[in-house]
């Protein structure tokens, strides 16, 4: 690999440092010095160990925030990761052509672009260990990097498509299943909608939980979002009728009613116990993802008939 290609990209605008990891050896850090620490170097290396470790296979890009910065993860053959750290100077039309060249020279020959970087870092590297085992706290006060989104392989890796939601505070990650007063075991089934409230149709249902869904992709992805959908499912023959298609739009495949049928007490239980196991999925990954949702995604009917008013 050419150092000159590195130095090249280290010298646009808007780019603050790189980092090269390979999941075995020591993180191999250069032009990060300035702006993160010792300690920060520590917690971004094993956020970054967990998060991949969290994410299902196939995906090769991700994007977050971490201590001030944005912050892109490249995947490569053999457990290789590549950290790009930028500020808000960054230009993507500039970025995207650069980063694609030093992708494709890691690409080229992995073995000796850990050399080039090992000689570029120097003695700017971290202590040796295996940062893809667990070295430190894993729970919900360990210091991961913020939500990331993820790009599936088959899409163009290009930074400047990526959604640009609200952004996630650097502690938004948590491995460990997090509770949540709004998706507790003991919320209200059915009784959440006042006594003299119709019930929801089927049109409403689907309405509300493709809000979730769309909302959550920002965040995680379709691929991601489509697959907590599936697995977070209830073993109830009904809700078998839902699919979830790659985009994770949820649609009725089933008798089709008409959509202003109203759902039955059963129906309408089945659908709010899949919605709260939804949301915990999530909640594992994001641990403020309670309050995002609430930040005007659903209605108080919606909330309501799903069981959710205390988000």
């Amino acid at each position: 690999m050419k150092r000159e290609v590195v130095q090249e990209f280290l010298n646009q605008p808007g780019v603050a440092g790189i980092a090269l990891m390979d999941g075995r050896s020591r993180p191999y850090f250069f032009g990060v010095d300035q702006t993160l620490n010792f300690q920060q170097k520590e917690a971004l290396a094993q956020g970054i160990q967990q998060v991949v470790q969290t994410t299902p296979p196939g995906f090769e890009y991700f994007e977050f925030q971490f201590s001030g910065h944005r912050a892109y993860i490249y995947k490569f053959d053999h457990g290789m990761i590549l950290l790009v750290l930028a500020t808000g100077e960054l230009v993507l039309a500039t970025y995207a052509p650069l980063i694609h060249q030093l992708r494709a020279e890691l690409k080229h020959d992995l073995t000796n672009a850990i050399a080039t970087f090992r000689l570029l870092a120097g003695n700017l590297s971290l202590s040796n260990q295996n940062y893809w085992q667990p070295t430190g706290p894993t729970g919900p006060s360990a210091p991961l990097p913020a939500a990331p989104w993820h790009s599936p392989p088959s899409s163009p890796v290009q930074p400047q498509a990526v959604p640009a939601p609200p952004p996630v505070s650097s502690e938004s990650i948590a491995r460990d299943p997090v509770s949540s007063s709004s998706v507790s075991e003991d919320a209200a089934g059915p009784e959440a909608l006042p006594p003299d409230a119709p019930a929801p149709t089927l049109k409403e249902l689907l309405t509300a939980v493709n809000q979730i869904s769309q909302f959550t992709t920002h965040y995680l992805g379709p691929t991601v979002v489509a697959n907590y959908w599936r697995s977070s499912r209830p073993a109830m023959e009904w809700l078998g009728n839902f699919e979830i298609d790659r985009a994770a739009r949820i649609t009725y495949t089933g008798d089709v009613p008409a959509l202003s049928q109203t759902l039955s007490d059963e129906q309408q239980q089945g659908v709010q116990d899949w919605t709260r196991a939804f949301i915990q999925r999530c909640s594992r990954v994001m641990r403020d993802f309670s309050t995002l949702l609430d930040q005007g995604v659903l209605d108080d009917r919606q909330k309501a008939f799903l069981a959710l008013s205390s988000l």
